[in-house]
């Protein structure tokens, strides 16, 4: 199984140039901005410094600045090209610092977050257990450290069975989404790395008029037909029906979101003052 995100580091500019479309087309999506809000008020940013890992262009940093006052936020990503984005997006932030680095091997020291964040990072990353140890390496004990992200198998865009919508789905599932079940077992995964749960749960997001919804058909659509699987009229007429159920069914599909608040805890030699 592919994933354009794990890859972009090494893509060409069309291809980061699209994946900043579609991002900028999520942070514009009404109820993806209040799902964002939500996850971000079950938060205790009570200062900092506080690290997102896997910023890509920018969604979460202006929020991340506001809520941290004058402590230093840090955005992390592997592609430079969406650094960029984020840089401009974000010039006028004087507490922000952006840098390009591997959430699998981050250049921080032992301890240096209060807060860490990842929104969408880990369907997208070949090595989850190795992330969530970086994070927990980097976190201040009794610091937090906060996950939202797609689960990304309950993506349903049909209106019945053998919906063709849902073929489209699952050609971009295939070709965008590299652990499409995994955030099912986030809370376990959190546990195994040395933190203490504190919350967790599931946001349903549900498109209608959703430009961002659009770019899940066009993209599953586009990659069925450069593999050859279908023809450019069949490609015109699926992405025409997306489009014609926002206008007159009012839905074109649902995602389940997880997202889980957790604590580093402290270790025996913490506990003991040692």
């Amino acid at each position: 199984m592919s994933d354009v995100f794990s890859s972009l580091a090494t893509s060409g500019r069309e291809t980061t140039q699209q994946i900043a479309s579609v991002l900028h087309s999520r942070k514009q999506d009404p109820e993806q901005h209040r799902m964002l809000q939500r996850f971000l008020t079950a938060l205790e940013v009570t200062g900092g410094p506080l690290l997102e890992i896997g910023c890509g262009s920018g969604e979460l940093l202006t929020d991340l600045c506001d809520r941290a006052g004058t402590a230093t936020v840090v955005g992390i990503d592997h592609s430079l090209d969406l650094l960029k984005t984020a840089r401009q997006a974000q010039s006028t932030s004087g507490n922000l610092r952006l840098l390009a680095a591997d959430a699998h091997r981050l250049p921080f020291g032992a301890e240096t977050f209060q807060t860490v964040l990842m929104y969408t990072l880990l369907s997208h990353t070949p090595d989850i257990p190795s992330v969530l140890r970086e994070a927990h390496r980097v976190c201040h004990t009794g610091g937090q450290v906060a996950v939202l992200d797609g689960d990304y198998a309950s993506a349903d865009f049909s209106l019945g069975e053998n919906d063709p919508l849902n073929a489209c789905v699952a050609a971009w599932r295939a070709h965008y989404v590299l652990n499409t079940h995994a955030l099912r077992s986030l809370p376990r995964l959190l546990q195994a790395d040395g933190f203490q749960l504190t919350q967790s749960g599931a946001h349903t997001y549900t498109a209608a008029h959703s430009a961002y919804a659009f770019t899940i058909i066009d993209r599953g659509v586009d990659t069925m037909l450069d593999s050859g699987t279908i023809g450019k009229d069949l490609a015109r007429s699926l992405k025409d029906e997306a489009r014609r159920r926002a206008h007159e069914e009012g839905f074109v599909g649902s995602i389940t979101y997880r997202f889980a608040v957790a604590r580093k805890r402290p270790t025996a030699r913490n506990a003991t003052g040692a």
